[in-house]
């Protein structure tokens, strides 16, 4: 605010800056006023006016939509809304707006922003090239673009009289930093990098910089020597960023890590908010409050279950690579597995899956995303990975969700009917009955149900027309603290879209 105080009174009290004004004046207009080159000028401001600020930021919005970048988005809409809700406290006359102005500026008068169209200008054209333009040739030329439309705009309004240059150019400085500042600090490059490839966004970019930092703190932190890091396996992982190590030594050849930071902690968070609000709080949801937490987590739970008998890589330890932002846990690297699907799931498999799961209740845990991903075989032996989400001392529901997974991934290839058959060995009928009854949309990890649908059959169904009847078993926890959850965030959205609208009405962008 105080940059547009300045800017309002810009122009009055030096004779340079006066100066200035009529040397821009004389270069746009010259000669006497009236002349043939002013025609030029309105014939552009038409253009402006038919065009509207609309033309700019309405594509940029679809555009961020199509490409599901749902941060880009708000940022982008929320920079530019705040621009336009200064045009409110700028030059309204209302009491609240008069109290606002008081407190800000020391008086409840009018501030005078003959250049307002530019900043709003600005900050639409800067904000659009931080929101849409990859870094290289594109963005180059983007800011080509938007330099040339906020210059083209600003000298159509000095050369008709209505701005000085002085206040024009300070208008758009203002406006652009604005704008880039909020894409600074709310979108920085590194962490969210302006792509249109559809990608996983828990993939981080392994790149030179990130490799070299935590080739370095596994040596540094756990006396390994790593030459090589690259993905593994990412089509079975939509939460973290696997990937490979390959050893100096040659003993083993190769770790697995499993890299997390803080968009993993953010997406952590989202996640197990939507959960509430869709289901109610489902069991031990509570969100992580940083990534240290989550990966502490998770190498606890590994070791838990190894120590439970569950058949588990072996944890190596944890690498902090950028303290309290990312952090590498490393385990062993399963030599010589396939994942289940891919083995062809013989007898002694589908019995050695099933082991796993008894063990697991046996030791009190559950691991919550049993999927074909992470139900790895080597042999005849089978290895439970990812255990990011595991639970100590769950319900009977929980564990029976495990057992339910664990039959469907199986029967992908075995076939229910055998399935049943070797699964009498560890678990009763009841038992078998009670976790396809457990069986739902929310219970089934969303590859699990993709390759479901993919063999056009109903494996749950088939499984339960095998089984004792047993009732159907809902997932839905309604509590009053997910009622207002919900009223809170329905009446949050609502408001806010209430404001931008209002702020983007205000600064003349609808």
């Amino acid at each position: 605010m105080a940059a547009l105080v300045v800017l309002a009174t810009l122009g009055d009290h030096s004779a340079l800056v006066r100066s200035f004004d009529r040397s821009v004046r004389d270069l746009l207009v010259p000669g006497p006023p009236g002349g043939g080159r002013r025609g030029t000028w309105h014939g552009l401001d038409v253009v402006g006016h038919v065009l509207g600020p609309q033309a700019l930021w309405v594509p940029a919005v679809l555009a961020l939509v199509w490409a599901r970048r749902w941060r880009h988005l708000l940022v982008y809409v929320g920079t530019i809304s705040v621009v336009a809700a200064v045009a409110v406290l700028a030059a309204e006359d209302t009491a609240w707006v008069r109290v606002v102005r008081h407190r800000i500026t020391g008086s409840p008068a009018d501030l005078a922003l003959p250049a307002w169209p530019v900043l709003v200008v600005a900050a639409v054209t800067v904000a659009g090239v931080y929101a849409l333009a990859p870094p290289g040739r594109i963005r180059a030329a983007a800011w080509a673009a938007a330099g040339t439309t906020v210059a083209a705009l600003a000298a159509t309004r000095v050369a008709l009289g209505v701005d000085s240059a002085a206040v024009a150019v300070a208008s758009a400085a203002v406006g652009a930093s604005a704008a880039a500042l909020a894409a600074t600090l709310l979108v920085p490059e590194r962490e969210f990098p302006v792509t249109y490839r559809r990608r996983v966004k828990a993939h981080l970019a392994l790149d030179a910089e990130r490799t070299a930092r935590v080739l370095g703190a596994v040596r540094d932190q756990l006396g390994v020597e790593v030459t090589e890091l690259t993905p593994y396996r990412l089509d079975g992982s939509a939460g973290s960023t696997p990937c490979r190590l390959r050893t100096a030594g040659g003993s083993p050849p190769y770790l697995f890590g499993k890299l997390y930071s803080t968009t993993h902690l953010r997406s952590d968070r989202w996640y197990k908010y939507a959960r509430v609000l869709l289901y109610g709080r489902l069991e031990d949801e509570a969100p992580f409050t940083s990534v240290r937490r989550l990966v502490e987590h998770e190498d606890y739970m590994g070791r838990l279950l190894r120590d439970g008998g569950v058949q588990v890589p072996e944890p190596i330890g944890v690498v902090e690579v950028v303290p309290g932002r990312e952090y590498l846990l490393v385990t062993e690297l399963v030599p010589d597995a396939v994942e289940v699907l891919e083995s062809g799931v013989p007898d002694a498999v589908v019995d050695d899956a099933l082991r796993q799961v008894r063990r697991m209740w046996a030791a009190g845990a559950a691991h919550r995303d049993v999927k074909p991903s992470n139900v790895l075989v080597r042999g005849e032996r089978v290895v439970l990975v990812d255990v990011s989400f595991g639970e100590l001392r769950p319900s009977r529901w929980r564990q029976s969700v495990d057992l339910a997974n664990m039959l469907l991934t199986l029967a992908l290839v075995a076939g229910p009917e055998r399935v049943l058959a070797r699964a009498t060995a560890f678990f009763t009928a009841d038992e078998l009955a009670e976790a396809m009854a457990v069986t739902g949309s929310v219970t089934v990890p969303r590859q699990l149900q993709r390759l479901i649908r993919e063999t056009g059959r109903d494996l749950a169904a088939e499984f339960r027309g095998r089984l004792p009847e047993r009732p159907r078993v809902s997932v839905q926890r309604w509590s009053l603290s997910r009622v207002l959850l919900a009223v809170a965030t329905v009446g949050g959205l609502l408001l806010a879209a209430t404001l931008v609208g209002l702020n983007l009405e205000a600064g003349g962008l609808l």
